[in-house]
C-alpha cells in the first residue's frame, strides 16, 4: 500500500478509529482470534516512533544525508557542510521521520535553525563592523560635542582602544597637574618675586631633574630657554591642554563608536528574524502533523478485520 501524507502543515489530524458496539460489547466476537489479533495490531500501531533499531536510524540518518535536496545549495563559503550534517543527523535521531515529508520536514528544521546561527553570526559582524568604523560623520560629532572649531574634525584621527597595562587614571593626573600649573597663574606665582622657591616642592624637583641643574642655577636656565617665568608656566599649560584634548577626543570618540554597538538597518534585520521563527515554528508544527497522521494511519490500517471466508 502507497502511503501519502497531508500536503500542508493546515491540513486537519484524521480522527482515531471507531469501533463498533459489536465489537466491544459482544464477548465471542473479542473473543475471536482475528479481533485479538486487531487489538494487538492497534497497540503495537500507537507505540510505532520510527526506527528503533540501530540499523534502522542508521538508514534514516544516510537518507538524510543523502537526500538533502532542500539544503543541497544552503552552504556558503566558510561554512561547514560537515557542521550542517551532524546538526541534520541530530535531529533525525530526535524525531526519527518516517517517508520522504518527514525527512522533509526534519531537514527544513535544520535549514531553520542554521540560518538563525548564520543570522547571530552576521549580526555580530555588522556590530563589529561598526564598532570599527571611525570616519568624517564620527570625526564631525567628535568636534561638534568637544566645541572644536568646524574645521577641527579633519585632525581627529581614529581612537586607539586602550590596551593591557595603559594607566586608567592618565586623564585625571593630567588635569590634576594642569590645575597645578594654573594654580601659579591664580597666585601671581610667576610673575611675583623668586618664583621657584614658591613653587611646589613637586614642581621643583621635577624642573631640576629635566634641566639638570642645582637650585642655584634655574634661574639663568629658565630666563635662557623660556625669556621668563610666566613664559615657562605658560608652555607648560599649553602642553597640558594639548595633551588633555587629544585624550578628550580620544574618549569621546570610544564612545562614539561604541554608541555604534546596534547594527544598522535593524528593521530589515528584524523582520528577517521574525521569518526565520515563523518558518521553524511551522515546520514544527508540520512535522508533529504528519507524524501524528502516521501514527492515525497505521491505527486505522491494523484495525481493519480481515473478512470471515464462507464456510469457514
Amino acid at each position: 500500500m502507497t502511503e501519502s501524507y497531508p500536503e500542508t502543515a493546515t491540513s486537519p489530524t484524521p480522527a482515531a478509529p471507531t469501533l463498533t458496539t459489536a465489537s466491544v460489547t459482544d464477548p465471542a466476537a473479542e473473543a475471536r482470534p482475528d479481533h485479538a489479533k486487531s487489538r494487538s495490531n492497534r497497540r503495537n500501531a500507537l507505540k510505532s516512533t520510527g526506527p528503533r533499531t540501530v540499523d534502522g536510524k542508521a538508514r534514516v540518518s544516510d537518507n538524510a544525508r543523502s537526500h538533502g535536496f532542500l539544503s543541497r545549495h544552503l552552504i556558503v563559503a566558510g561554512e561547514s557542510p560537515a557542521e550542517f550534517a551532524a546538526l541534520l543527523a541530530e535531529l533525525v535521531a530526535d524525531y526519527q521521520p518516517v517517508g520522504v515529508v518527514e525527512t522533509g520536514l526534519v531537514e527544513q528544521v535544520a535549514i531553520v535553525l542554521w540560518r538563525k546561527a548564520r543570522f547571530v553570526r552576521a549580526e555580530t559582524a555588522m556590530v563589529s563592523l561598526n564598532r570599527r568604523t571611525f570616519g568624517e560623520v564620527q570625526a564631525r560629532e567628535v568636534a561638534a560635542r568637544l566645541g572644536l572649531p568646524e574645521a577641527a574634525w579633519r585632525t581627529i584621527p581614529a581612537p586607539r582602544l586602550m590596551v593591557a597595562g595603559e594607566d586608567p587614571e592618565l586623564l585625571a593626573d593630567l588635569e590634576a597637574g594642569r590645575a597645578t600649573w594654573q594654580a601659579l597663574v591664580d597666585n601671581e606665582v610667576a610673575s611675583g618675586p623668586e618664583p621657584f622657591a614658591r613653587f611646589p616642592a613637586a614642581l621643583q624637583a621635577q624642573l631640576l631633574q629635566v634641566h639638570g641643574v642645582e637650585a642655584s642655577g634655574i634661574e639663568a636656565v629658565v630666563i635662557a630657554e623660556y625669556g621668563s617665568w610666566p613664559a615657562l608656566v605658560d608652555q607648560h599649560m599649553r602642553l597640558f591642554d594639548q595633551l588633555l584634548e587629544q585624550l578628550h577626543i580620544r574618549e569621546l570618540s570610544l564612545l562614539v563608536m561604541e554608541s555604534q554597538t546596534l547594527p544598522t538597518q535593524t528593521d530589515l534585520l528584524g523582520r528577517y528574524q521574525t521569518a526565520l521563527d515563523n518558518d521553524l515554528y511551522k515546520a514544527l508544527k508540520a512535522l508533529r502533523e504528519a507524524q501524528s497522521w502516521r501514527q492515525a494511519k497505521a491505527v486505522l490500517e491494523a484495525s481493519a478485520v480481515p473478512a470471515v471466508e464462507e464456510g469457514g
